[in-house]
């Protein structure tokens, strides 16, 4: 997933409406967003992950905390995020839930949360939309889009301050979950499936053999298969013998008759 545009109103320490274009970053798949503490360093990866998911990239503030506090009562928070994924652009926009003025009247009323998925036409407009306003159908076209949830995302697309060492320290069941999902390792896992199935099979037929040859060991009473070996190469002679005596005795019979 590449981030292309990100516009941010009323969202953390953004009051008014601002845009950030990465595309400016050219393509590099890695960039460091620095700047002094309270800046908005950490805001810029909240709204991504608010975009996408619904959620900041931590568990300290809740995405209809976000509101900054210096907006005007009537801007509406909101977050607007266009990227690439493979082949395609998409553009999302969510709206959490909080209070605006009426439009009518003094006092406020809540705001619901709501969200639209839209896919781009190559020239950057908007040409079929996925979502028109439900959250729960963007979150899952969303999460079935990326192939991360929430939590994976966090953990190895954005790294915010001090939430690098989290995948560091995960447990390695997690860590592999993550990575499998992130490189698609699963073709990988159905080679690994069919080698262990075919070990298990050639196991079966070893162990079928050795019984096998076990039985034929206690039918000719010798101890190793050394021994029969050597028995049936010391009976070989005589074997020959009566192959050639039972030939011969079937051609006299021919005669005879």
């Amino acid at each position: 997933m590449t981030p292309l545009t990100l516009t941010l109103q009323a969202f953390g320490p953004f009051a008014r409406r601002d845009t950030i274009d990465f595309t400016v970053l050219g393509k590099s798949p890695l960039f460091l967003i620095n700047g002094p503490t309270g800046a908005g360093k950490s805001s810029i990866l909240d709204a991504i992950c608010f975009a996408l998911y619904g959620q900041t990239t931590g568990n300290e503030r809740d995405a209809g905390q976000m509101r900054c506090d210096q907006a005007a009562p009537d801007l509406l928070t909101e977050v607007t995020l266009t990227f690439r994924l493979r082949e395609s652009t998409y553009r999302v926009r969510r709206v959490p839930q909080q209070e605006r003025p009426k439009a009518n009247g003094e006092g406020t009323t809540s705001q619901a949360a709501e969200a639209q998925l839209w896919r781009l036409t190559p020239e950057g407009q908007e040409d079929e939309c996925l979502v028109a306003r439900k959250v729960t159908d963007a979150n899952g076209q969303l999460q079935q889009l990326l192939g991360l949830d929430a939590r994976q995302f966090r953990q190895v697309m954005v790294l915010p301050q001090g939430k690098f060492r989290e995948l560091l320290l995960a447990g390695s069941k997690e860590r592999e979950e993550i990575f499998a999902q992130l490189f698609q390792t699963q073709i990988f896992q159905r080679i690994e499936q069919r080698l262990a199935d075919q070990a298990k099979h050639i196991v079966r037929e070893m162990n079928d053999h050795r019984q096998r040859v076990q039985g034929m060991l206690a039918a000719s009473d010798v101890e190793s298969e050394a021994a029969l070996e050597a028995a049936l190469a010391a009976l070989a002679p005589d074997h020959q013998t009566a192959r050639h005596d039972l030939a011969l005795a079937a051609e006299q019979r021919e005669q005879a008759v």
